[in-house]
């Protein structure tokens, strides 16, 4: 390759391309930071629950948003998050426990106009 060539593209990056390339790269670091700091316990418990929650609002026509992974009380039950048809905020508790695959709503927070 010319080096001749490659010292003019990299003098033609403008501002806002630099600027967009960090903003994309700090964006892929955050993704994978986050990746590899979820425990794999806390990724096991959010997954059963969020696959429970799914469940759950498909019978009750919810859409099913996140779940915790992490039971803070060790009932076995973690805090998930869905939503209704007119974008009620709702938390929802869902088991994380192969025995008891159930989730019970907990309080429901009215959207805001």
């Amino acid at each position: 390759m010319n080096l001749k060539l490659i010292d003019k593209s990299i003098k033609r990056l403008s501002l806002v391309d630099w600027l967009l390339s960090i903003l994309i790269m700090v964006i892929v670091i955050t993704i994978a930071l986050y990746n590899l700091l979820e425990n794999p316990q806390t990724r096991i418990i959010r997954q059963a629950a969020e696959k429970n929650l799914r469940l759950f609002a498909r019978g009750n026509s919810l859409n099913a948003l996140k779940c915790e992974g992490i039971d803070k009380n060790k009932e076995g039950l973690v805090i998930c998050e869905a939503t209704d048809r007119k974008d009620n905020y709702l938390l929802v508790k869902c088991s994380y426990l192969v025995e008891t695959n159930t989730c019970q709503k907990v309080k429901s927070i009215p959207k805001k106009l």
